[in-house]
């Protein structure tokens, strides 16, 4: 009869890397997600090239999240909007949304992983 549980435990101890890395990930994506958003919300819009060029992505393999302009012409100028000229004031909005959401991917992970680690 121990024997049951010792095999049980030891085939969900063979799952936990993976349900560890499935809660990691879905932190991720919701966290780059809510930088986006915000970050969108932020950006200056003329006609909404900049603010339609930013966009999230996970590199799940890696356990990495980000926020980017995508490339072209448009992510020269949300520099020079993030950061200014001399002819420009600056008009942050990465910035602000990368701060405003400095402990979101933490809370996103404390929700996560009961969904995946656990049975919650």
């Amino acid at each position: 009869m121990p024997l049951i549980g010792l095999k049980r435990a030891l085939r969900r101890l063979r799952l936990l890397p993976r349900e560890v890395n499935d809660a990691r990930d879905e932190a991720l994506r919701e966290w780059a997600r809510d930088i986006e958003k915000t970050a969108k919300d932020l950006a200056p819009v003329r006609k909404g090239d900049l603010r339609d060029s930013i966009r999230a992505r996970v590199n799940e393999a890696a356990g990495k999240a980000w926020v980017e302009i995508a490339p072209g012409k448009t992510r020269e100028y949300a520099y020079y909007v993030e950061k200014g000229t001399s002819k420009m004031e600056d008009q942050p909005f990465l910035g602000p949304a990368a701060q405003i959401h400095r402990r979101t991917g933490e809370r996103a992970l404390r929700r996560a992983v009961p969904r995946h680690i656990g049975g919650g």
